[in-house]
């Protein structure tokens, strides 16, 4: 259990230090990516094996239901406010939002995991 403690705290840093070396290195700016579209599905799929591991049932249902939630808001506020829905800017806007959102619920599930004996 200690050792599952070290890597959630370690996959933070690795995965946006990589991410933003990534985007460096590849030049993927110049194709308007940034560190947090490459670090997106990595803190999905450690979100995935962190909580596998560490509780009794995944947790990825629930990032899933809060995600979907998501792109039902985004959607809503593309058809109230901007009264039009271009997906290729709803899909830009649903990645970033998305980053984020699975960043604090990664951040949360590694306190909770750190909170239990």
């Amino acid at each position: 259990m200690v050792l599952l403690k070290i890597a959630s705290v370690l996959f933070i840093f690795l995965t946006l230090i990589l991410s933003i070396i990534a985007v460096k290195v590849f030049r993927l700016r110049k194709f308007g990516l940034n560190f947090a579209d490459l670090a997106f599905p990595f803190f999905a799929m450690e979100f995935y094996i962190i909580s596998d591991k560490a509780f009794y049932h995944s947790l990825l249902p629930h990032l899933l239901f809060v995600l979907s939630g998501l792109a039902i808001a985004i959607t809503a506020y593309f058809l109230r406010k901007k009264r039009t829905f271009y997906y290729p800017k709803f899909f830009k806007f649903f990645w970033r939002a998305g980053f984020i959102l699975t960043f604090f619920l990664y951040l949360a599930m590694v306190i909770g995991l750190f909170l239990t004996k």
